[in-house]
């Protein structure tokens, strides 16, 4: 599966070899953080939609599937500008809801709905030659699935609270002009799995059972730049692997256990007078997202395969440098056409689909 998407005017070019000329950019590499430029307080509001129409062409189907997501996300970002010893916060609120409806020509209609929520809160001490980051987020997810109806019901529940923990270490040099960085990452999640049970002939609600569930993933970055004082640029790689994810067998249904995963990115930035101006482009293999984007990863992309791939690309605006307060607004909107295997239908096959998306949000910061 190969997925296009586009983003104009929104924040979030993460950096490996070199601090951002965008203030709001925060440091994926913790070894970056005493390069940051200015110090940066900003407060993010905003909401994203994706409606998708799916023209999966069997028989037991009409009008394919469709998809409705709705996803909301709060934060909260604070970084220093210290030279030798700096520091950044990170507080990220995210819910998302998702609906997916077929209209079955043999067992009623199929829905399922998914409701999901993260905390995350995270902070990064950078001693300039060694940067630390650690990391905390709480999620909960919770989906309902229903066939047909009574007395010929198929339906569960599945639940899901996992508290994770991410731990950091990095560093960024300058040999000779050219910027080179990396850094190690452990990622750990402990929690709990749900499955509630239905009687079919009645639709009463049956037994909940409980299962606990561990996670661990390694990872790593490693970027390339060159930064001159008006421009500059990167090149990087991220992975993570070593996917454990341990639950009982017992377990009653079909989990999509993580895998391992890769991004690669390429940023350019420039500065002309009063403007600057910043593009990233991204390609992913597997379902790579951080910590603080688990809910839309989770809701947008989990049934990819370790060898599907997508692109995103990214442009950042900015006018004027002077500090204080400054507010902002973005509105995004686009179409994508693709041509898509069905995870629900896996006929090898693939079939037009059609995906909108809009995004809009509000941003309040001061620049010190």
């Amino acid at each position: 599966m190969f997925i296009l998407l586009l983003f104009i005017s929104l924040p979030g070019l993460a950096q490996i070899t070199d601090s951002s000329f965008f203030p709001s950019v925060k440091s994926i590499n913790p070894g970056v953080s005493h390069l940051r430029r200015d110090g940066f307080v900003a407060l993010d509001l905003g909401k994203k939609s994706f409606n998708k129409q799916h023209d999966v062409d069997i028989p037991q189907i009409q009008d394919g599937i469709k998809t409705e997501i709705d996803l909301t996300k709060q934060t909260l970002f604070a970084a220093g500008r210290g030279k030798i010893i700096n520091a950044e916060f990170l507080f990220d609120k995210e819910e998302g809801k998702r609906k997916e409806t077929i209209k079955s020509t043999l067992n009623g209609n199929r829905t399922s709905s998914d409701d999901a929520k993260s905390s995350y809160y995270g902070g990064t001490l950078d001693l300039r030659y060694i940067g630390f980051s650690i990391a905390g987020a709480n999620y909960e997810y919770f989906n309902k699935f229903r066939v047909g109806e009574v007395p010929d019901l198929t339906a569960r529940d599945q639940g899901k609270k996992l508290k994770y923990t991410t731990i950091k270490v990095g560093s960024a040099l300058n040999l000779y002009g050219v910027r080179i960085g990396a850094y190690l990452l452990n990622q750990k999640s402990t929690g709990d799995f749900t499955y509630t049970f239905y009687d079919p002939t009645t639709g009463n609600k049956g037994t909940t059972e409980t299962y606990g569930v561990s996670t661990a993933v390694n990872g790593f970055g490693a970027g390339i730049g060159f930064t001159l004082p008006k421009f500059r640029s990167e090149l990087s790689l991220e992975r993570m692997y070593g996917n454990k994810f341990d639950i009982s067998d017992d377990y009653p249904a079909d989990i999509n256990k993580p895998k391992a995963s890769t991004r690669m990115s390429v940023i350019a930035e420039a500065k002309i007078s009063f403007i600057a101006v910043g593009i990233r482009f991204r390609t992913i293999k597997g379902n790579y997202a951080d910590l603080e984007d688990i809910i839309s990863s989770n809701l947008l992309y989990d049934t990819v395969s370790e060898d599907d791939l997508r692109t995103e690309t990214s442009f950042n605006f900015s006018f004027g440098n002077s500090k204080g307060f400054s507010p902002s607004a973005f509105y995004t909107q686009s179409t994508v056409n693709t041509k898509e295997v069905s995870p629900v239908f896996d006929n090898g096959l693939k079939y037009k689909a059609v995906t909108k998306s809009s995004a809009y949000g509000v941003n309040l910061s001061y620049k010190f």
